[in-house]
């Protein structure tokens, strides 16, 4: 009997303790592979947040560099260096940039390359590896992102490609290039692409810290019970909820950047697009108007770009203060130029904010430059119809009331009304 009861006894102990095993091996699995896709779409968001930063770093510089390649002391181009009163073009910034932040040693790379890269870049600015070839063959206007897990130089790294095209101004350089390699683009071309290497640092103190401290609390407790799962399961959710948290609160930040002009603090360029393609869908009436400053030039020429900056900050809290805080959209759009979509508004309503615009832009002062007199000229229309318009019809109306404005002799205001046919 007693042989018995220790036999008895033994089996249940290895059969537990086989439970236990297995069930420690099975979760250690699980702990692992959970740490690697929290850091996989950790990395994977970064790298995406990060190419919108650049893009929009470059855009925001072009918008900056292109009134400076007028000056007739002051060059644009790629080879800068050296050269007194010399600036980077926006692609040299961008390449640049990336080089300026890559960190190889630690997997962590941003890398701006092209199919047909410049004859003094052509060994850095082509494809480097197989990731970048199969990245151009794949982005495309439907598909403008690609990425994969692989090692670069010994570090498991995500790698995340995002197409860069190009718009009218890129074509028309690249075209007239003496020494551009390809001279038949086309506006919406692939022109190449950012490449950026995130390390997903499996071995991160906090995050493996924490999931070892899982780890743990988990084969403690399944000795005593198997009902440990569940508190191991219910950490590791809520473990997943922070990061998760931590992401999206990341992300949001980025996020503003990528959409808030860095002067001005309002919207941008990049921002209005994706306003004027939303509410164009919501079949509301809305006005758009356009407004830009009246020899804005003169200004930065006789006082220096600082006094300019500060007098388009003055112009956008001026015009800002004009508007109906809550429904009225206010964007950068251009060096001077500005952009405002007044949604749910009438003729009449239209009618008392634009001359109130230009009030508060002839009302502004600049302290220490009393003798800056600010004006602007602005064109508008207003749609209350929608069969068959288009933003891009809708915003060309008041584009061509803009430029109205300033032939009958600037700082007024013409409306257009839009007419789908």
């Amino acid at each position: 009997m007693i042989n018995k009861i220790k036999t008895t006894q033994i089996k249940t102990a290895a059969v537990f303790s086989f439970i236990f095993m297995l069930l420690s091996l099975i979760s250690f699995f699980m702990l692992q592979n959970f740490q690697h896709s929290v850091a996989t779409t950790l990395a994977s968001r970064t790298a995406e947040v990060l190419a919108t930063t650049i893009n929009q770093a470059r855009i925001s510089y072009s918008a900056h560099t292109t009134p400076l390649d007028l000056h007739p002391d002051i060059t644009v181009e790629a080879l800068y260096h050296g050269k007194p009163l010399s600036l980077p073009n926006p692609t040299t910034f961008a390449i640049e940039l990336g080089e300026a932040v890559t960190r190889s040693s630690a997997g962590f790379m941003l890398h701006t390359y092209s199919q047909y890269p410049f004859k003094n870049r052509e060994n850095i600015g082509g494809p480097q590896d197989s990731f970048q070839h199969d990245a151009l063959s794949k982005l495309t206007t439907s598909s403008p992102t690609f990425e994969r897990i692989e090692e670069l130089n010994g570090i498991q790294v995500s790698r995340y490609a995002e197409a860069i095209f190009m718009t009218k101004s890129c074509v028309t350089c690249h075209n007239n290039h003496p020494d551009s390699p390809k001279k038949d683009w086309r506006v919406g071309d692939v022109r190449g692409a950012i490449d950026i290497a995130i390390p997903l640092n499996l071995d991160e103190k906090d995050l493996s810290g924490t999931m070892r401290y899982s780890y743990v609390i988990f084969i403690s407790f399944s000795i005593i019970s198997l009902s440990c799962i569940f508190i191991t399961l219910k950490r590791a959710l809520s473990l997943s909820q922070e990061l998760e948290h931590k992401v999206k609160e990341r992300t949001t930040v980025l996020n503003e950047i990528a959409h808030t002009d860095s002067l001005t603090l309002i919207a941008n360029h990049r921002s209005y697009v994706e306003f004027c393609d939303k509410i164009i869908h919501q079949q509301t009436p809305f006005s758009v108007i356009i407004y830009d400053l009246d020899y804005f030039k003169k200004i930065n020429d006789k006082y220096g770009h600082d006094v300019g900056d500060e007098c388009l900050i003055a112009v956008v809290n001026a015009v800002s203060s004009a508007l109906r805080k809550d429904d009225d959209f206010h964007a950068r759009i251009g060096g001077e130029e500005f952009a405002i979509i007044l949604t749910n508004t009438s003729m009449l309503e239209l009618d008392v904010i634009a001359k109130r615009v230009l009030k508060c832009v002839k009302d502004i002062n600049i302290p220490q430059h009393n003798d800056i007199k600010i004006t602007c000229s602005m064109g508008s229309t207003l749609i209350t119809k929608f069969d068959g318009a288009t933003i891009k019809d809708i915003i060309k109306v008041a584009d061509n009331a803009l430029y109205e404005a300033k032939k009958l002799g600037r700082d007024r205001w013409v409306h257009k009304h839009y007419n789908i046919n």
